[in-house]
């Protein structure tokens, strides 16, 4: 597998993560899942791309997506925030429709994260794709993970936070490190409501 042209860019990072997938799906037909996806993660990632981001991939129980590089987004970080919230919204809409046909609600764990990241082509004897890679790419991956700790539901970085703080609401999380990481990490809770 070989990396190809790789472009140096900055932008927004990403990560959804559906909270206890492999309990939702325990023993049950595979194709429950499949009908999952496309009736709950899919529409997650319309949010995305109504927003100007890019669903990198889709990884089962969520997915990994990006805001300014495949193209220029002057407020990528305005812009994930947005889809957050929106999220947030559409998980609402999703779970009425799942209370009243006797189905488990499903809840979200967001993490975001801004910096720079290789933009670059992947590519095998059977495989071609374009993704994202690098430590911005993991810091986002860190931050959903901590949203389980904390118990909230999006964290975004201080990266993040100091673009974005005019235009929404947070809270700001004890200082915690960072699985891999021997420095402790700021975090901030996007709360539900923007300011504008």
């Amino acid at each position: 597998m070989k990396a190809q042209n790789p472009e140096k860019k900055e932008g927004s990072i990403f990560f959804c993560d559906i909270r206890n997938f492999t309990y939702l799906f325990d023993e049950k037909d595979p194709f429950e899942a499949v009908e999952f996806a496309n009736t709950v993660l899919a529409v997650l990632g319309e949010e995305v791309e109504a927003n100007g981001g890019t669903v990198d991939r889709f990884t089962g129980d969520g997915f990994l997506a990006h805001f300014g590089f495949e193209k220029p987004i002057e407020y990528h970080a305005e812009q994930a925030c947005k889809v957050a919230i929106a999220i947030r919204k559409k998980l609402s809409e999703i779970n009425a429709k799942r209370y009243f046909q006797d189905e488990t609600v499903v809840s979200a764990g967001i993490g975001i994260h801004t910096g720079k990241a290789a933009y670059c082509k992947i590519k095998t004897n059977q495989l071609e794709q374009v993704t994202v890679l690098g430590d911005t790419v993991n810091t986002a991956a860190r931050i959903e993970e901590m949203t389980k700790y904390f118990m909230v539901d999006v964290l975004v970085s201080d990266a993040t936070y100091s673009v974005v703080r005019d235009n929404f609401s947070f809270r700001k999380m004890p200082l915690k490190t960072m699985k891999g990481k021997k420095k402790t990490i700021q975090t901030h809770w996007l709360l539900p409501t923007n300011k504008n």
